[in-house]
């Protein structure tokens, strides 16, 4: 009892590599989820046994997959604790073995963040375009926002931490897997205005500036597209 104890707190917590937006592994008493891009892509369990100094995790699944309906795209061969560290091992079948080196880490999957959802209510209402133009619109309606194109979908207001002053609010999906809406991003909230970027390949960033729209009396209705091979 004690030496499962002593297991689950050197390996309780969440694990990533520091400074890199890639492997994530939480762990929690017998329970361990992989993530691949703050996606879940492996939620098992696991035993452990004491090897080489440090603690082995033998989990009971081992393959990693997108999706749960699909073959497993890589296959975990070690999980291996030391010294602080979280070594993870993983075989892929077409470039081989890979791995490695996490750290304990106290950011959640949002990154290092502040959530300050009640922001969100000086942006309720429709937002279009501040140069005249009429393709993008934004709706707020509590926590869902809809943008031309993608539909309607829950969002966090959040702030970066560590700015010595307060930082402009950013607009984020409340899946910490999605980092871009069909190629736009890094929507932020400032002097009452709404900016989005969008993505353009080979070409320096554009940015799509919002205004409120006065005496808007209902929300702007979008679908998502029916998703193309050529979508991200």
């Amino acid at each position: 009892m004690f030496g499962n104890r002593k297991h689950e707190e050197a390996l309780n917590g969440a694990w990533q590599e520091p400074g890199v937006i890639g492997t994530r592994i939480e762990i929690e008493g017998k329970n361990i989820t992989i993530l691949w891009r703050n996606r879940p892509v492996l939620e098992t369990t696991f035993r452990t046994a004491e090897e080489d100094g440090g603690i082995e995790l033998i989990l009971k699944e081992k393959g990693l997959r997108n999706d749960p309906s699909e073959k497993p795209y890589a296959t975990v061969t070690r999980l291996f604790c030391k010294d602080g560290k979280l070594i993870f091992a993983e075989d892929f079948p077409i470039s081989g073995p890979s791995t490695d080196v996490l750290s304990k880490t106290e950011l959640s999957r949002y990154g290092n963040v502040t959530i300050c959802d009640e922001v969100l209510d000086e942006l309720q209402g429709n937002w279009v375009e501040a140069n005249g133009g009429d393709y993008f619109r934004l709706t707020f309606q509590g926590s869902r926002m809809t943008l031309t194109g993608n539909g309607t979908r829950e969002v966090h207001a959040v702030r970066s931490n560590g700015w010595m002053n307060e930082p402009p609010v950013m607009i984020i999906d409340a899946d910490p897997s999605v980092y871009e809406w069909r190629g736009l991003c890094n929507m932020t909230y400032e002097g009452g205005e709404i900016r989005l970027q969008m993505i353009v390949c080979d070409a320096p960033p554009m940015y799509i500036t919002f205004r409120r729209m006065d005496g808007a009396p209902e929300p702007v209705v979008d679908v998502v597209p029916e998703k193309r091979e050529t979508d991200a």
